[in-house]
Order: structure tokens, then C-alpha cells, then sequence
């Protein structure tokens, strides 16, 4: 038996709030309750992390394919940018999933694709670059694109949590918002 808001597990109360988020329950009726309905936000999560992954990568794919002159920051930002939208679209979806196994394998997606559109972004950046006419030699300084491929995982990681948690914020409002007029309704 668990919280139809916030997951919290109910087994042995009495009735009456839910202690983690306030929400009304009564044992002796299962609509005000969920019962064991965590193994399909599981594998929704799961699921969606994954489909996450292959459209993200396919969509990398694709974008190695267009010319973007000699432009280093048309390039990275290109390849930063669909990186970018599967850490939004993995953080907002893991906050509205109610189980941690759930979560977790939509914000390491998240990671993943952030991390991979950092790496690609600097590595064809510097490709486009130093094909360009005249490069600096700037341009031949390889250490950006190892760099990303060795530490990408932490910017991302920390895009991603911040996203994560805005997210979580913006959904927990909502809920509440939605409870205390369930509540409003259910007393007046």
C-alpha cells in the first residue's frame, strides 16, 4: 500500500495523512491508495531510457553529416544541443516517475547523452576548425576534445541534476497543488 501523491509506503498506518506529503488515505478504501503499481513506472523508466538513448544517438548520427563551413561553434553547438534536449526531456520525465528505479536510469540517459553531445561537439568542432583555411594553432590543440571525452561526464552530470531538480520542484507544486484541491473538494 502506498501514497497515490508521493509514493510514501502506508503499510501498518492506521489512516488519515499520508506523513510524507498530507495526503488523505483510508485503508478500507483502495482507491485512495496505490497498491504495488511501482513495477510499471520501473520499466517505464527503463523503457523510456532507452528509446531516450537511440533517438538521442541517432539524432548525433545525422548531425555529423552536414557541412557547417569552418565554424568550430556551429559545429559544437549542434551536436551540445541535441545532447542538451535529451537532458531536459530525462530530467523532467525521471521527476514525474515516482520510483527511484525508475529515476535513475532516465538521468544516467541523461548523462549519457549530455556527456556524448559535449565530446562529438568538441571533437568535429576541432575537426571543422582545423580544415578551415589558415588555422590558428589553436586549433590543433587536441587536449578539449580528450578532455571531454575524460571528464564530459561531469558538466553533464551537473546539468543534469540541476535540470533534475528544478524539475522535481516544478512537479512537486503541481502535486500539491492538485492535492490540497482534492482535499478543498472533499471538505467542502
Amino acid at each position: 500500500m502506498y501514497c497515490a501523491s508521493c509514493n510514501y509506503s502506508l503499510v501498518g498506518l492506521p489512516g488519515g495523512r499520508c506523513p510524507e506529503c498530507s495526503r488523505i488515505f483510508d485503508p478500507a478504501d483502495p482507491t485512495s491508495f496505490q497498491q504495488g503499481r511501482l513495477l510499471p513506472q520501473i520499466l517505464f523508466g527503463v523503457g523510456a531510457a532507452i528509446v531516450l538513448v537511440l533517438v538521442h544517438f541517432v539524432g548525433f548520427w545525422f548531425a555529423l553529416g552536414p557541412d557547417y563551413g569552418f565554424s568550430f561553434s556551429a559545429t559544437f553547438l549542434t551536436k551540445f544541443a541535441i545532447g542538451l534536449v535529451a537532458a531536459v526531456i530525462a530530467a523532467i520525465l525521471a521527476a514525474v516517475n515516482r520510483s527511484w528505479f525508475g529515476k535513475v536510469p532516465l538521468l544516467l540517459a541523461g548523462i549519457l547523452c549530455c556527456w556524448v553531445g559535449i565530446f562529438l561537439g568538441y571533437d568535429n568542432g576541432y575537426r571543422k576548425w582545423q580544415s578551415g583555411p589558415n588555422p590558428p594553432d589553436e586549433a590543433f590543440a587536441d587536449t578539449a576534445p580528450i578532455g571531454a571525452l575524460l571528464l564530459g561526464w561531469l558538466p553533464a552530470g551537473i546539468l543534469v541534476a540541476c535540470l533534475f531538480g528544478v524539475s522535481s520542484f516544478v512537479v512537486m507544486l503541481i502535486r500539491r497543488r492538485a492535492i490540497k484541491k482534492t482535499v478543498g473538494e472533499g471538505t467542502g
